[in-house]
């Protein structure tokens, strides 16, 4: 995987970690396997996406004020999970002087076309594990780095299939967003792999 050289963060990237046409049959199962909601924010307005939240037992948090308790695995995503791990550089953890953990749970988002998005926001709630493993499928939405001034550090398009790794203290130095793009009509659904471990 390539090394995104970004001052505080810790990136690897692949943007064909999937072939298209095994993307595309990924896409399309979830797109109909997946239990998606659309969930109630804490002011009563509705999130702007659909979610699915799966993993192991044990693997719930709370976040924004939503709780998350984990659906039994589907098939699809615990090979997906094994693909990814065996994907994460052992430098990941290694950097941070943990064990190689892998992942134990999944939060599937569908952003149904460029209306839907998500906020500003770090992935640091403490139950969370420091290294997130990101696939994107579907139609190619901007993904942007903001660091604490609100300077954006990174925006790239991700492509059908890729897969980005947010290690290190990337969620310390900055957040990230999906924004709204009016423009875009076509679905997109984004897969980030974690480790939760209650202390």
């Amino acid at each position: 995987m390539e090394l995104i050289m970004l001052p505080g963060t810790e990136l690897y990237y692949d943007s064909h970690f999937l072939p298209p046409e095994e993307a595309t049959l990924l896409f399309d199962t979830l797109m109909s396997k997946c239990d998606w909601k659309r969930r109630r924010a804490s002011f009563g307005h509705a999130v702007p996406r659909d979610e699915a939240y799966y993993g192991d037992v044990g693997t719930d948090y709370t976040y924004s004020r939503r709780d998350y308790g984990p659906l039994p695995w589907i098939p699809e995503l615990v090979s997906l999970k094994a693909r990814v791990e065996a994907a994460t550089p052992v430098a990941a953890y290694a950097n941070l002087s943990l064990p190689r953990t892998g992942y134990n749970a999944v939060l599937c988002n569908l952003y149904r076309n460029g209306n839907d998005s998500v906020g500003l926001h770090a992935d640091a709630e403490p139950e969370m594990g420091p290294v997130i493993a990101s696939i994107s499928l579907g139609a190619e939405r901007l993904f942007r780095f903001r660091g604490k001034g609100g300077t954006v550090a990174f925006a790239e398009k991700l492509p059908h299939g890729s897969l980005l790794i947010m290690a290190g203290k990337t969620q310390k130095h900055f957040k990230h967003e999906v924004p709204k793009e009016p423009g875009v009509t076509e679905p997109r659904i984004n897969l980030t792999f974690r480790r939760i471990e209650h202390n």
